[in-house]
């Protein structure tokens, strides 16, 4: 890939980039819709992602191109009141917003993957976290690893996404063989490591795109915030839903509107799964942990209202194949991926009997690809 964009670098611009960096996507084991919440996560950087080479010019413009697009893009650094909305460029606008009050170099960029976008694999926050670190080294910004995380949260909030922090934090401070505990009220973080011997997570990408900003994805948030106001003047006092327990879904069922403790349930048994499954990975037990992915799907499909038609149909699908433990959808819902974990590694046969049967029931191809815990940007600015 590095070695393609180095040959387009050049032919854009017409000299060799001064640097590179590489921001990948992000997998999440357990831990769905928690981080809004103050709640618990267990993400990992992938291996996928996205590669930035860049230099500066001497100019008052950023230059950028889009290589798996093949689209273009200059913004003006003394006109930066021209707002851009349009695919990748809001993103990239973003970025050099939230960070705006920092003095910008002019700078020449080239960018491409292979992070397949509106997966649920964070391809937009590698794109922003990304940009963010190239802005950061070749405008010589002194900026703290958190500070970092903080401004690409910013920016992706900017496109109206009221997200949490997981994606930013585990693209920036993934490890190689690590997933990260992280608890999203205090953004203290455990490396926990993956389980022992021959277990794979895969994606299966149902290929049905989403825009989050577009989905319910906001409207979850809000139903979440309305639970809690509820339960502050009703209950006792709490600053989100990370301040109850299993023990409280019984008592606040009674206060709630059935849809508000559907959705509140769900987020406090979903930060007790994250725990239980960093017990079971710690005792490398692969089908408890499997378990906990099929209970993490039920609650996001039944109670929290995020899945598809198709993400449901690959996860109840998997459970005619014992080579795979536990699976679940993953990212914001309403299409993407599910993650799945597999005792060893699929076969082509069994790849292409999925790709069968999924086309067969929806007209359209799925794609399945593995994931393996990566370093993220910081690791490998180290390693550089």
């Amino acid at each position: 890939m590095e070695g393609r964009l180095q040959d387009i670098y050049f032919e854009k611009f017409g000299k060799k980039p001064e640097m590179h960096v590489f921001s990948p996507g992000r997998a999440n084991i357990i831990g769905e819709h928690t981080d809004y919440n103050d709640g618990f996560v267990l993400p990992f950087a992938i291996e996928q992602g996205i590669t930035f080479l860049a230099s500066t010019n001497q100019s008052f413009e950023i230059r950028l191109y889009a290589a798996d697009v093949n689209e273009s893009c200059i913004f003006d650094l003394n006109a930066l009141s021209d707002r851009h909305d349009y695919g990748w460029t809001k993103y990239i606008y973003q970025a050099i917003m939230a960070m705006g009050h920092h003095h910008l170099q002019g700078m020449d960029v080239v960018f491409g993957g292979n992070l397949p976008i509106g997966a649920g694999v964070s391809s937009s926050s590698a794109l922003i976290c990304g940009f963010l670190t190239v802005l950061s080294r070749v405008s010589d910004v002194n900026m703290s690893q958190e500070a970092l995380v903080e401004m690409a949260v910013t920016a992706e909030r900017g496109q109206g996404l009221r997200g949490g922090i997981m994606d930013q934090f585990s693209i920036f401070h993934g490890m190689q063989g690590k997933a990260i505990l992280l608890d999203c009220k205090d953004y203290s973080s455990v490396m926990i490591d993956m389980l022992q011997g021959d277990y794979t997570f895969y994606l299966f990408n149902t290929n049905v795109k989403h825009n989050l900003v577009k989905s319910d994805y906001n409207t979850r948030r809000d139903e979440c915030d309305q639970a809690v106001d509820i339960l502050n003047k009703s209950y006792k006092p709490i600053q989100s839903l990370r301040d109850l327990t299993v023990t409280d879904i019984e008592p606040i069922q009674s206060l709630l509107p059935s849809l508000l403790w559907s959705r509140a349930s769900f987020v406090i048994e979903e930060n007790d799964r994250v725990h239980q499954a960093v017990k079971a990975m710690q005792s490398n037990d692969a089908v408890q942990l499997g378990a906990l992915l099929y209970a993490s799907h039920e609650g996001l499909s039944k109670k929290y209202e995020v899945s598809c038609s198709e993400l449901d149909w690959l996860v109840e699908m998997t459970l005619d194949y014992d080579q795979i433990l536990g699976a679940r959808m993953m990212g914001g819902g309403f299409g993407g991926c599910t993650i799945n974990l597999v005792d060893g590694v699929l076969s082509t046969t069994f790849c292409k009997e999925i790709d069968q049967k999924f086309t067969a029931q929806f007209g359209h191809h799925p794609d399945i690809f593995s994931v393996y815990p990566s370093d993220g940007i910081f690791q490998k600015l180290i390693k550089i």
